[in-house]
């Protein structure tokens, strides 16, 4: 994205109350999500969004317009999925703050090396 679009996109997040006013925005994108059903099983939805900011990634899933936030130092562990046959999928696996539970999203997005880059830099995880 250029400058201007995503200072526009950050002062709109901010309206909406999604990010604080002195976050930083880094991009979007929009995601596909694996719904879960039983243990490790699931189906793809379309929708949603994922947000990197630089503090934070904030995920977005489907139309309920619930965001989850995941501090960066709470992802313990980053891996490389396909959907279906494509390879452009993340498994997240993070410390929920206030469960203390892991927890563990599946998501899929283009420019899957641009984001991982910037998830291994503040997280300091490899991307298996």
């Amino acid at each position: 994205m250029q400058g201007s679009k995503i200072e526009q996109q950050r002062k709109n997040l901010v309206n909406m109350g999604v990010l604080a006013p002195d976050e930083e925005l880094y991009g979007s994108s929009s995601i596909n999500y694996a719904e879960k059903l039983v243990g490790k099983f699931g189906v793809w939805r379309q929708g949603g969004a994922v947000i990197f900011t630089d503090r934070r990634l904030i995920l977005s899933k489907g139309v309920s317009g619930q965001y989850i936030y995941i501090p960066y130092d709470c992802i313990k562990r980053l891996e490389k999925c396909n959907q279906g046959f494509f390879p452009i999928g993340l498994v997240i696996t993070y410390e929920d703050r206030e469960t203390k539970e892991m927890a563990c999203d599946k998501i899929s997005f283009m420019k899957r090396k641009k984001w991982l880059g910037i998830l291994s830099d503040k997280t300091g995880l490899p991307c298996l």
